[in-house]
């Protein structure tokens, strides 16, 4: 017997309605897929495709038949039970509606009469165990641990969590306007009527739809699951501390930059197929097996210095680290527009004073009266030597002042805003002197 009885099923020979016209119908048990022939092309011996006549075979009814010998058939007493279990025992009204044949007390009387005190009743049903009934259907794919991922919280982080313990809900879930998906379905009715096309169409659109529904509630406990089993919540606030009288959450710390962070960010895929544990042992494993890498490499790098020992890395590490503080304070003097001159010959942190300065010092500008034979003298040229003669200026400070205005030029040049440095030593008349004269002679442009 087959338990779909909205389906129709026609004849792979001649076409027709096989139980508009029958009671059964013949199925071939060896093609594949089935094929279906109605009792009349059946005993013409019909031979369609791959299908032979000696083919073995079976007989199917559309449940039109009465197998307790009463006036209820088996389509019906299928559909009884049906309805019994959708709107359950004495809403006889919406249970005769899903039958469609018979009316609400012929329902109340064959379910009494044949599953409650009938035979069928008498041997499966018992008083004394009466509300006990175990559920035998599949139960839905959720977690059966409690998946509070907030129990240690205090009641205004709670509220500022939007965290309900009472439900083991929030309220913002994942997927918040997920339920539109469902909230407009209307069900189908029962009954033995066939669906056109359409209608099957509609009801595929309705059951994805309740799909994509059931999958957004698997989703919204798998987070809460794995919020709760990494901490996450804590996490949070420990990272974002709360301030009761503020009503507030804190601003985060700012993080130390850490090598390791990309290869973590890069792991944290993973941690979805994995348990708590096993994703905590692959990622201090993968820390270590990056450390040891490191450690490699730096040996390597001690190799090729031809340091062997211990001792002698150390003092290796040590002389690097100040080697890296002198270049880095050249730089930042560099930038600052200071005249270094030399190498630090001491090698010293300290860098040397600058000539110019030392220069200055010594020779007065005021009693100076010739520049030739001065420090810097043979890299002027005639123009530059009248320059600097008539303003009795010493060549050093004026190569230090020029250094100065082209370096600031080529900075404006490309855009950047230079930061203008002038060295010691020098008045506003002589600084605007060496610039008009840098202007002409086409050094630099007006800006």
């Amino acid at each position: 017997m087959s338990l779909n009885f909205n389906q129709t099923y026609k004849c792979v020979s001649c076409g027709e309605d096989i139980y508009s016209n029958s009671l059964l119908r013949v199925v071939c048990v060896e093609c594949v897929p089935s094929i279906d022939l109605c009792l009349e092309c059946f005993s013409s011996r019909a031979e369609i495709g791959q299908h032979k006549s000696y083919h073995g075979y079976k007989l199917l009814d559309n449940g039109d038949f009465s197998p307790l010998g009463n006036d209820w058939t088996a389509k019906e007493l299928v559909q009884l039970l049906d309805g019994l279990e959708q709107f359950g025992h004495g809403n006889w009204n919406d249970v005769s509606r899903y039958v469609e044949t018979k009316g609400p007390t012929e329902c109340r009387d064959a379910v009494n009469n044949l599953f409650v005190t009938g035979p069928i009743g008498s041997m499966t049903y018992k008083e004394s165990e009466r509300g006990n009934a175990m559920d035998h259907t599949s139960p839905p794919v959720t977690t059966t641990t409690p998946t509070n991922p907030a129990s240690n919280l205090s009641l205004h982080e709670l509220i500022v969590l939007g965290f309900m313990p009472a439900r083991d809900d929030f309220e913002v879930e994942f997927e918040n306007e997920g339920e539109i998906l469902v909230s407009g379905i209307q069900a189908c009715s029962g009954g033995n009527r066939v669906e056109s096309d359409d209608e099957e169409l509609e009801t595929g659109l309705k059951l994805a739809q309740v799909d994509m529904y059931k999958n957004k509630l698997k989703e919204r406990e798998r987070r809460k699951q794995v919020a709760k089993d990494f901490g996450l919540v804590e996490t949070f606030f420990k990272e974002n501390p709360f301030n009761p009288s503020t009503g507030k959450i804190g601003a985060p710390k700012p993080k130390k930059k850490d090598p390791k962070s990309e290869v973590f960010e890069k792991l944290k895929v993973v941690s979805s197929f994995q348990g708590v544990e096993e994703y905590r042992k692959m990622v201090s494993s993968v820390a270590k097996e990056k450390d040891v890498k490191s450690r490699i490499k730096e040996l390597l790098r001690y190799r090729k210095n031809g340091i062997s020992t211990l001792s002698e890395a150390e003092n290796y590490e040590s002389q690097r680290l100040k080697r890296n503080k002198r270049k880095a304070e050249r730089k930042k003097a560099l930038e600052s527009g200071a005249n270094i001159s030399g190498t630090d010959a001491n090698n010293s942190t300290n860098c040397e004073p600058s000539p110019v300065k030392e220069e200055a010092k010594k020779v007065d500008l005021d009693k100076l009266s010739s520049i030739v034979g001065l420090p810097g003298y043979e890299l002027l040229s005639v123009n530059e030597k009248r320059l600097c003669t008539s303003l009795r200026l010493h060549p050093n400070l004026y190569l230090s002042y020029k250094t100065c205005l082209l370096r600031d030029h080529l900075q404006k040049k490309k855009g950047q805003s230079p930061k203008p440095v002038h060295p010691t030593g020098l008045d506003k008349l002589h600084r605007r002197k060496i610039f008009n004269f840098l202007l002409h002679s086409g050094w630099i442009s007006a800006y």
